[in-house]
């Protein structure tokens, strides 16, 4: 039996694919789209959670996900982008935004799609 000493655990800050490039929004309509993914991001972080299994194997790591949302702001559907190396913190990762009752509805009335990553990460 392995004995698992205190851990201390690295929350993820959620940040909106466009914010992670880099890219800064120069309209009003940009603005609003910048400021609802936020939003979206901001539910999914508060919702965000780390295995009890990935954290006694030690296992961390960093997956992208793309969350689609309707125009009503319910998830459609939820999809692996790219892989944290785990299959546990694969199948949270995939699971964190359906806790989440409903979002805010996008801008312009439109189905949108949001890329975040979730990272994992233990401090010994």
């Amino acid at each position: 039996m392995m004995k698992v000493g205190p851990m201390k655990i690295r929350h993820i800050a959620f940040v909106a694919a466009a914010a992670v490039a880099g890219i800064v929004p120069a309209a009003p309509a940009h603005a609003q789209d910048a400021a609802w993914r936020q939003k979206v991001a901001q539910l999914i972080g508060a919702n965000y959670s780390y295995p009890r299994s990935a954290q006694l194997r030690g296992e961390q790591g960093s997956a992208k996900i793309k969350v689609a949302i309707s125009p009503a702001g319910k998830v459609v559907s939820v999809d692996l982008v790219q892989s944290s190396g785990s299959a546990i913190l694969d199948r949270e990762a995939v699971r964190i935004p359906t806790k989440v009752a409903a979002y805010p509805p996008p801008p312009g009335g439109n189905p949108a799609n949001v890329i975040l990553p979730i990272v994992w990460q233990i401090e010994q």
